[in-house]
């Protein structure tokens, strides 16, 4: 029975999804779409785009920030995310390697949150509670893109050193910095190689070398691309020979990595001791289970045993996000 409701209000959400997904919920009016192919044939369509993602001081580069930045989502004439949140999200989006809308992005977080409140109601039978669990469910998407995010820094981070040895080879070679990106973006894996593509379409669109390093610094947010980026703009500017460069960059980052290793070696104690202390409960839970499944079936009955239960699983997670903020330095 409760597979059937949970089924049903499965195709539910996702019937309710693609209505508004028809009926364009958080589109682009026609008049904005019109506004936007004039001023792409005026030349600040990809360009300006590219431009926008660059932190340069310059006029053209705040004018074409305004042009990329998304438009607020709203139905019916209510504002529902601000301009400004649409931005983050659409950054954060851009960052975790997905091709999602914040348009698409609220109505899978709105969706998923009715979910875990249908779900506790359905369970738990406690209207307040579910109420209250729907903001996680709204949170529960934010969290998985932070965490695809670290994941797909983290890649990019560990063939950063691989991409700056090509890039001096390549340089010592005789290419051009052009051409020694172009050659690393073909050799290098995903996803790094993605974003290296997307730096050479932005400068074959017109971008300069400068806005389309400083656009990839951007979309990377990572300390290790702003040293590279920071020393190739500066090699650009004053001079110098930016494959010796490039190999001392890449010497530092070898030493970064070495001593990140030595940290994860000396906190490896601490975050087993985490792991072994958060499971306790679980283990005894599932021992009691076993044991006398009417003693601890209680938390499972009684209104009061599922709050506890509930309450316990908040204050875990707090333990293990302490835990872990502890554990993690930064280097």
């Amino acid at each position: 029975m409760i597979i059937a409701i949970l089924a049903a209000l499965t195709f539910g959400a996702a019937t309710a999804t693609g209505l508004l997904w028809v009926l364009g919920f958080g589109g682009q009016s026609g008049a904005e779409a019109v506004a936007r192919l004039g001023r792409i044939r005026n030349g600040e369509g990809d360009a300006g785009i590219i431009a926008s993602q660059a932190t340069s001081a310059t006029s053209k580069s705040n004018s074409a920030f305004k042009i990329r930045r998304p438009s607020a989502v709203s139905l019916g004439g209510v504002t529902l995310v601000s301009g400004k949140v649409s931005a983050n999200w659409a950054k954060q989006l851009e960052s975790a390697g997905l091709t999602l809308t914040p348009r698409e992005y609220l109505i899978l977080r709105c969706v998923i949150g009715a979910l875990v409140t249908a779900i506790t109601m359905i369970l738990l039978n406690i209207p307040l509670l579910a109420l209250g669990l729907f903001p996680i469910g709204f949170l529960l998407p934010s969290f998985y893109v932070s965490r695809r995010i670290n994941g797909r820094l983290k890649k990019m981070e560990g063939q950063m050193i691989e991409m700056l040895q090509m890039l001096a080879s390549g340089l010592r070679a005789g290419f051009g910095l052009q051409q020694a990106l172009e050659a690393a973006s073909e050799q290098v894996p995903a996803p790094l190689s993605i974003e290296l593509r997307r730096t050479m379409r932005d400068i074959s669109m017109g971008s300069s070398v400068e806005q389309a390093l400083t656009a990839l610094n951007n979309r990377v947010a990572s300390p290790d691309f702003d040293i590279v980026v920071t020393a190739i703009l500066i090699q650009r500017s004053v001079g110098g020979n930016l494959a010796e460069i490039l190999d001392n960059v890449a010497f530092t980052l070898r030493e970064r990595e070495r001593i990140r290793g030595e940290i994860a070696t000396l906190t490896s104690q601490q975050r087993l001791t985490g792991f072994v202390i958060g499971g306790i409960p679980f283990g005894l839970a599932g021992f009691f289970a076993v044991v006398n499944p009417e003693f601890i079936g209680l938390l499972f009955t009684e209104p009061i045993g599922r709050m506890m239960l509930v309450t316990a699983l908040i204050l875990e997670g707090i333990g293990a996000f302490c835990i872990k903020k502890i554990v993690n330095i930064e280097v």
